[in-house]
C-alpha cells in the first residue's frame, strides 16, 4: 500500500516530456505547474520562492560556489540545447564566422545565463576565440549583481535595437523579435549560417549535448518529505519514458519519424539521460570548467557534491 506522506508543487517549463508529471510517487502527491522559466529563476534567486523547481544549472553552480545551503539538486536535466544558433548579426554585417569576433562588441541580456556560459565556452573550445577577447555589453536586470574581474558595460537600452542600429556588432541571445517577422522583413541573421551542422560537428568532437537546466529542491522541503528526491526523479523518468514510447512530434512534422530515428541513433537511444551517468558527469564538469574560466565561480566543484547524496546513484 502506497501511504500518502505529503504533497508538493513543482514548477517548470512546458515540454512534451513532462506531460503527466502531476502524479503520486513514493506517497508524495506531485503537482506540476508550468510557469515562464525566467520568472521561476528570478523568483528563486530573489526570494527562494519554490520548494521544488526547474532551475538554471549555471546559476545553481554559482550559488553553491557562493555557499548557498538552502537548495540542492537532483540529477534530472529537463532541458538541453546546443548554443551555436545564439549569435546574431545584421544581415549586411561583414562578420561571417565566430573567429571574426575578436575585439567585437557583443551584447548579452543576462551575462550569467547558462546559454551564455555555454556559448562563450564553445567559442573558445571550437573556434579559438576566448571570451576575454570580446567586449561585452549587458542590459536589463542581471541575476547576479557583480562579476569580479570581468569587464562589462551595462546599458539601459534594447540590445536588439542596438544591434540593428550598429552600436554593437553581435547579439548573444537564444531568440530575437526579428526572427518572428516574415523572412523578407528580417534585419538580422545568425552568425553561424548552418548551426545544425556546427552542432553535429560539436557532438562528434566532444560527445556533449549541453545541459542547461536542473531540478532543485529547497532544504525545508527535503526535511519535510524524506523520499522527495526519489519521487521527483522517478516521476520525471516515467514521463520521459512515456514520451519516448509515443515518439512525440513524429506525427506532426513531415519527415519527423525519420528524423527521430536519426537523432536517437546519434545519442544512443537516449538524448536526454537523467542520473549521474559518466557522460552527464562530463557535461556538468565541462560547464563548471567554463564557469571557472569565465570567472563566474572561484573553485571548480566536485560534480557529485553538487547533487543530493542519495540521488547520485539514481538510474532510469
Amino acid at each position: 500500500m502506497n501511504t500518502k506522506v505529503g504533497s508538493i508543487e513543482l514548477f517548470g517549463g512546458d515540454y512534451e516530456h513532462v506531460l503527466g508529471l502531476s502524479q503520486t510517487r513514493n506517497g508524495i502527491d506531485i503537482t506540476y505547474t508550468i510557469r515562464p522559466l525566467l520568472e521561476i529563476f528570478e523568483r528563486m534567486l530573489a526570494e527562494q520562492a519554490y520548494e521544488a523547481c526547474e532551475f538554471s544549472l549555471s546559476n545553481y553552480i554559482m550559488l553553491k560556489d557562493r555557499g548557498a545551503d538552502w537548495l540542492f539538486a537532483v540529477p534530472v536535466f529537463p532541458y538541453r540545447a546546443f548554443r551555436h544558433s545564439t549569435l546574431f548579426v545584421r544581415r549586411d554585417s561583414s562578420l561571417r564566422e565566430p573567429s571574426q569576433l575578436r575585439g567585437k562588441r557583443v551584447g548579452i541580456p543576462d551575462y550569467s545565463m547558462t546559454a551564455a556560459v555555454w556559448t562563450r565556452g564553445i567559442l573558445g573550445e571550437q573556434y579559438g576565440v576566448h571570451w576575454s577577447e570580446m567586449r561585452w555589453t549587458a542590459s536589463g536586470r542581471q541575476r547576479f549583481a557583480a562579476f569580479e574581474g570581468i569587464k562589462i558595460d551595462f546599458v539601459q537600452e534594447d540590445l536588439e535595437q542596438a544591434l540593428i542600429e550598429g552600436r554593437i556588432d553581435t547579439l548573444l541571445t537564444p531568440h530575437t523579435e526579428d526572427e518572428l517577422k516574415p523572412a523578407e522583413q528580417r534585419q538580422l541573421r545568425r552568425l553561424i549560417a548552418d548551426a545544425q551542422a556546427a552542432e553535429e560537428a560539436y557532438v562528434d568532437q566532444t560527445g556533449v549535448y549541453p545541459i542547461n537546466h536542473v531540478i532543485v529542491l529547497r532544504k525545508d522541503a527535503l526535511a519535510r518529505l524524506a523520499n522527495l528526491p526519489r519521487a521527483v526523479f522517478d516521476a520525471y523518468a516515467a514521463c520521459k519514458a512515456a514520451a519516448y514510447k509515443r515518439r512525440l512530434g513524429t506525427t506532426l512534422m513531415p519527415w519527423g519519424a525519420r528524423h527521430w530515428t536519426k537523432v536517437f541513433d546519434k545519442f544512443g537511444g537516449n538524448p536526454l539521460p537523467y542520473g549521474l551517468t559518466e557522460l552527464n558527469r562530463e557535461v556538468v564538469a565541462k560547464l563548471a570548467g567554463f564557469l571557472h574560466d569565465q570567472k563566474l565561480i572561484k573553485t571548480v566543484p566536485d560534480v557529485d557534491a553538487l547533487f543530493i547524496s542519495e540521488s547520485r546513484d539514481f538510474e532510469e
